[in-house]
């Protein structure tokens, strides 16, 4: 570990290439990054990778829309990333394979859905979903004006957050299926919901859907 004559912690901090500045007692230091071979890991480690890496996948598809911002505001103790990690890793087993879309968790905050939200999906391959549910009596009047939100999810596909123009003081709505990036194999559609506030500061957790 080397010490640098003149402070550079204004100008530059962590790794670049193959080595680390840091600061440290307002002395700055660069050292050689270290090194880790894939065989030093433990097989518990290696498993946990797998779970891990998984999960950044899964955030990597979802960065580009409103899910940074939702998960940023979500949280107070660590960035919005670390907290969407936390929440999801556990709905990938340790091989990391998803073991229920429903336990993923693709929206958070303090808000509260409401109960017995129900959906239904149009027969055969129409794409029209009703959604129902029931307003807390004591709910307020600035949640009433929540917006229903939702994302689609099917092989391994995300499809933006959608706004569906639905007020939580409706207790009943329809909306079209928020579209895929690209087409996807035959099989079981996941559907996400959650509310937003019209400001857009608050939203609820995510409930999921299979619609078949």
């Amino acid at each position: 570990m080397a010490r640098m004559k003149r402070p550079v912690g204004d100008l530059v901090s962590g790794k670049i290439g193959n080595v680390v500045f840091f600061t440290r007692k307002d002395q700055s230091f660069v050292r050689a990054a270290p090194t880790r071979k894939e065989t030093q890991w433990t097989p518990e480690q290696q498993l946990h990778r797998q779970r891990f890496s998984q999960a950044v996948g899964l955030w990597r598809k979802l960065k580009n829309g409103m899910v940074p911002q939702i998960w940023n505001l979500g949280s107070q103790q660590m960035n919005g990333y670390a907290l969407f990690l936390k929440a999801n890793m556990p709905a990938f087993g340790v091989d990391g394979t998803l073991l229920d879309p429903k336990l993923l968790q693709l929206s958070v905050g303090k808000l509260s859905l409401p109960q017995k939200l129900e959906v239904k999906k149009s027969e055969g391959e129409g794409t029209t979903v009703s959604v129902t549910w029931q307003n807390d009596p004591l709910l307020s009047a600035v949640r009433l004006q929540d917006e229903l939100m939702a994302v689609s999810s099917a092989d391994g596909q995300y499809s933006d957050v959608m706004a569906t123009g639905i007020k939580r003081e409706a207790i009943s709505g329809t909306f079209e299926l928020p579209a895929f990036p690209t087409p996807h194999a035959p099989g079981p559609v996941h559907l996400y919901l959650f509310f937003a506030s019209a400001n857009r500061k608050g939203y609820t957790g995510s409930d999921c859907f299979e619609l078949g």
